[in-house]
């Protein structure tokens, strides 16, 4: 008789975890649901709290998305010659400015370092241009609203950053792996600046 009431115990301690369990998993989805991917990120404020110190519509800070697996991804591979008189003479420059930067770091995890370029190809904002070049030959290309390559810890890739609209302050960032002579694109993340209403 013992054993059947600890048993019952048991069962009834065994039940209460398991509804607990559920009812704390469906609790965390609803919290961490995105009701809106939409950009400008949307923020209530109903008491005009943030109105007070924020004379535009905009704040400074971004909202990221939860990032997203890419379906289906291709292995873009390229090995383009790359001529330095003639990318620079198409460049957007200015007296004070050249038109492009370099950086170097290792994208391939080959522990060798590439170069990095980016560039106005017009005016001195958008589009930008940004590649990867090893051993004389375009192995990336990206084009775009302030396209920028950004080194990862260990040289196994890059993170592209893209603006996609200036107005909302939609961004994105995809995340780059080497993959047969190229490069796949594995994961994205959307992020866009804060609106008051």
């Amino acid at each position: 008789m013992k054993i059947l009431r600890y048993l019952f115990f048991f069962l009834i301690l065994l039940f209460a975890t398991f509804i607990s369990y559920q009812l704390g998993t469906k609790k965390d989805n609803l919290n961490n649901k995105n009701t809106s991917k939409k950009c400008p990120f949307n923020l209530k404020d109903k008491k005009g709290i943030l109105k007070k110190y924020y004379q535009n519509s905009f704040l400074e800070a971004d909202v990221s998305f939860t990032p997203e697996i890419i379906e289906n991804p291709k292995i873009i591979k390229l090995n383009e010659p790359f001529n330095f008189f003639e990318f620079e003479k198409n460049l957007y420059k200015t007296s004070v400015d050249k038109g492009w930067s370099e950086r170097n770091f290792d994208v391939d995890g080959d522990e060798k370092e590439e170069r990095i370029i980016s560039a106005n190809i017009a005016m001195n904002h958008a589009p930008h241009i940004a590649l990867v070049i090893k051993n004389d030959k375009i192995i990336f290309k990206a084009e775009g609203t302030n396209v920028w390559i950004e080194k990862v810890f260990d040289g196994n890739g890059f993170v592209l950053k893209k603006t996609i609209d200036w107005i909302t302050g939609e961004e994105q960032i995809i995340r780059y792996f080497p993959k047969d002579g190229g490069f796949i694109p594995l994961w994205k993340q959307k992020s866009c600046r804060v609106s008051i209403n």
